[in-house]
């Protein structure tokens, strides 16, 4: 067994770390990538790229004209519009040098390409933009996406050297560069992507395609050759430019006839999808708890403790042990309150202490060890949503975060974003309600969203919302009554309930201002609200738990 000598960063994929280096090979232990390299008997290199690698200094963009690399049937023009180093050296192997730029346009890292078709690294590349990035700003028509340096540029040159058109490094490398730079790219109205036409491009493609909303992506899978630069050596330019016009729109995978197996073996086979469980036994025993692909409104009056609700059920999925041992994240859209509010209700849970009480004891000490065991970790993603409430824009950062890995986006509320809008209102409701249902299905993800309702029970201008709903829980509470105990009472109540049909009364939750968390009503504390009673002889049980 050959001996591990140490990690770097792949020059395929660029993954950070995962390439290991061997006496006598190396290999890139990274998801879907393939690179391997085998040194000579001697447990010499082939190339030593790895030294070059080693390099402190990152070699500068060039600061002259380059020649056009005749056997790649590229223009002189094409090459130095990206900053390309083509070599003039005949002692050296250097085929070319690509630059890549950060998102902020500054030189940060290199792809150095060698005459035996192999690759290093200088620099940064893990936090490089997309090939080509800094010279096409957002917001444009449309935009190309090629894998391969030589692709890219090979495309840009055969439709005119107009349109933007921009590279990833590999099919292995695709998916985390177009999360890495979602915003970038997402602010164009139209994406091509022309991956290689075998099927780890093609399927590349279609990954990369699902992270964005319907519409949106078109796919060329190139029908003479493999990718764009072979178009282009061989003289066929016209005919990538009228399939590049003509690249057909992709559309998820999903119509099936009733005599296809495969819709038997799915019936038969069918295992249920996993359930996480809210924090109320009575909330459980009705919806069987919060799966993915679903829609959960969550509706009130104003005032009646809707975010304290919601906070309960974040904070359960943020600790759940199965959702913290797999990194599955927490998306949120507090859009009527700070982050430093968010982040202080959720602590104010995990300590069971009340911190937005100013006469509540805390150190700082204890604040940090609370915001490192609760909300220290990439799981968590907040959006600061000082500005705009655009409708795309909320639509646009729930599919950023799903792509950060966040299968639980919480939406607090509904109602301030269509109240931004200049558009009637009842529309904007049943569009945004119906587009993140579309979202919670194509990206298998499930989004809870408060939202308002009127004195009689019905959300504010639109049905829209509640039929577009999987689940939708009503909380009731009666904050004029006299009696402090049923005061801090919230009912629970499922009005909705698509997949398992059990409606009526839930959960019903009592304030503890000691511990400032919601506490489920027993059986017989239930009984005695029900029927008028004012919790007296158990006013102070909740203080004692304390």
């Amino acid at each position: 067994m050959s001996k591990l000598i140490r990690h770097e960063a792949c020059p395929k994929c660029g993954s950070a770390d995962n390439l290991a280096i061997y006496e006598d090979h190396e290999h890139c232990f990274g998801l879907d990538c393939d690179y391997h390299k085998n040194y000579n008997n001697k447990g010499e290199r082939k190339v030593t790229m790895r030294e070059k690698k080693q390099k402190v200094s990152l070699t500068p963009v060039a600061s002259k004209t380059m020649p056009a690399p005749k056997e790649r049937g590229l223009d002189s023009s094409t090459v130095n519009k990206y900053k390309v180093t083509v070599n003039t050296n005949s002692d050296s192997n250097v085929e070319a040098i690509f630059p890549r730029f950060s998102q902020g346009g500054e030189h940060i890292a290199n792809q150095i390409r060698y005459d035996d078709k192999e690759f290093s690294c200088e620099g940064d590349i893990k936090h490089a933009a997309l090939f080509g990035q800094n010279l096409f700003p957002e917001g444009g028509k449309s935009i190309t996406v090629t894998e391969g340096y030589y692709d890219t540029l090979s495309a840009f040159q055969m439709t005119g050297s107009r349109y933007p058109n921009v590279g990833v490094m590999s099919a292995s490398s695709a998916k985390k560069e177009i999360v890495d730079n979602f915003e970038y790219l997402n602010s164009f109205e139209k994406i091509i992507l022309n991956f290689d036409s075998d099927n780890p491009g093609q399927k590349a493609a279609k990954d990369v395609a699902q992270l964005f909303e319907p519409g949106k992506v078109r796919i060329l899978c190139l029908q003479r050759a493999k990718d764009a630069n072979e178009y282009l050596v061989e003289g066929w330019s016209k005919e990538y430019v009228n399939e590049w016009f003509r690249a057909p729109e992709f559309m998820p995978d999903g119509l099936l006839l009733g005599s296809d197996p495969a819709l038997l073996d799915e019936i038969v086979n069918y295992v249920e999808p996993r359930s996480i469980p809210y924090p109320w036994k009575g909330l459980n025993n009705k919806t069987y708890g919060i799966r993915t692909s679903e829609l959960v409104l969550m509706t009130a009056e104003t005032g009646v403790g809707k975010t304290s609700v919601m906070k309960e059920i974040e904070y359960s999925l943020l600790t759940h042990p199965d959702l913290v041992k797999e990194g599955v994240g927490v998306g949120f859209l507090h859009l009527e309150e700070p982050k430093r509010k968010l982040a202080q209700g959720l602590l104010s849970i995990h300590k069971n202490k009340p911190y937005h009480f100013p006469d509540v004891e805390r150190t700082k000490d204890e604040l940090v060890e609370a915001y490192r065991e609760v909300l220290d970790n990439d799981r968590v993603v907040i959006w600061d949503h000082f500005g705009s409430n655009d409708i795309e824009v909320v639509l646009a950062k729930i599919r950023h975060m799903a792509a950060l890995g966040c299968r639980y986006i919480m939406v607090d509320h509904l109602s301030i974003i269509v109240s931004d809008q200049r558009d009637d209102e009842r529309k904007q409701l049943d569009e945004i309600s119906t587009k993140i249902k579309t979202l919670t299905m194509n990206l298998d993800i499930s989004v809870f969203c408060v939202i308002h309702v009127n004195r009689q029970g019905q959300v504010r201008g639109s049905a829209g919302p509640e039929q577009v709903a999987n689940t939708i829980i009503r909380l009731e509470r009666d904050i004029k009554d006299m009696n402090d105990w049923r005061r801090n009472i919230t009912k629970l109540t499922i009005e909705k309930n698509r997949e398992h049909g059990r409606t009526g009364p839930a959960s019903w939750l009592y304030y503890n201002e000691v511990t400032g968390r919601l506490e489920e009503l027993s059986d017989e504390m239930i009984y005695e609200y029900e029927h008028g009673g004012n919790g007296a002889g158990h006013e102070f049980d909740a203080y004692s738990k304390a």
